[in-house]
């Protein structure tokens, strides 16, 4: 049914002939805890042409933690027309040891989805989950081939569980660009295939950190997983992303923050122009509302 649904919006896209619209991740649940701060937060979104947030939910006991704050942003989101993911993340998330309490955690959310109004739900889940900081992972050969095990076991899970429970809600995952690199080849279920290929299989869409300023340049790093998407037809189903972060050192080069807000405009307008009737990429991202909010009132509000 998910995938039903994405295909029928991809290909309404398409026809329209529309760039690809834009989303943000949020992290910080203070700007859903009072009217003044959810508005401030949807009035940021439509100036800036936001139709998507990936709003970051805590849930501690099997309870979701703000949930009537949230109740209220969702409601107030639809009725501007921006949909709402609820994200959460853990590098260790996706551990076999782990698997009971972050489905556990799905359904919180999916039980607390079924109280919010027709039309005014979530669009879905979002994960966004870094092994690679473990030392698992870190570790290399047998451990890390049994972290990307244990990754794909729980999208299985997962997409299950939804596909029963709530095949309304989509399901998401955030992923490094670099998970199409041949290293991370693996057989999984008698298919071999790059990583990122195995959880493209499994998800509706996914976001790809492709942090980069030259437009150009995001574009090569999520070129492997479009055409992927194009040939398997999941459509709507890349992100390439977008950072705003004050990020110092080295990596400075990533993000938009420290260089004149004109860059990051005319990099997101030609990147949107890129993907024109692209039915593939599903929107594109911006990280995050904080760093994201503050770059831009900076330097033109």
């Amino acid at each position: 049914m998910r995938l039903i649904i994405s295909l029928l919006i991809g290909l309404c896209l398409a026809l329209e002939g529309r760039e690809p619209p834009l989303g943000m991740w949020v992290w910080k649940q203070i700007h859903l805890e009072s009217e003044e701060a959810r508005g401030e937060l949807l009035d940021f979104c439509e100036r800036e042409e936001i139709t998507h947030i990936d709003q970051h939910v805590s849930i501690k006991k099997g309870i979701l933690l703000n949930a009537e704050a949230l109740r209220n942003f969702i409601i107030k989101a639809a009725e501007r027309g921006i949909t709402v993911n609820a994200l959460r993340g853990d590098k260790a998330m996706f551990f076999a040891s782990n698997h009971e309490l972050t489905m556990a955690a799905v359904k919180t959310i999916v039980a607390f989805n079924e109280t919010l109004p027709d039309g005014k739900k979530l669009l879905g889940i979002k994960f966004d989950v870094e092994p690679y900081g473990s030392q698992e992972w870190k570790a290399g050969g047998d451990q890390r081939s049994q972290v990307m095990r244990d990754y794909l076991s729980y999208l299985n899970q997962v997409n299950a569980y939804l596909s029963m429970a709530a095949p309304g809600m989509e399901l998401a995952v955030d992923v490094p660009f670099w998970w199409d690199k041949t290293e991370f080849q693996m057989v999984f279920e008698g298919q071999k295939k790059l990583f990122v290929e195995h959880v493209q299989d499994r998800v509706d869409w996914l976001g790809i950190m492709s942090y980069r300023r030259d437009p150009s340049e995001t574009a090569k790093l999520v070129a492997t997983e479009l055409n992927y998407a194009s040939k398997f037809g999941y459509l709507r189903s890349v992100a390439p992303s977008m950072e705003t972060g004050n990020i110092t050192g080295k990596e400075a080069y990533i993000s938009f923050g420290g260089v004149p807000v004109q860059q990051f405009r005319s990099s997101l307008s030609s990147l949107r122009n890129t993907y024109a009737n692209n039915p593939y990429v599903r929107c594109i991202m911006l990280h995050h509302y904080d760093s994201l909010r503050v770059y831009l009132e900076e330097t033109e509000y």
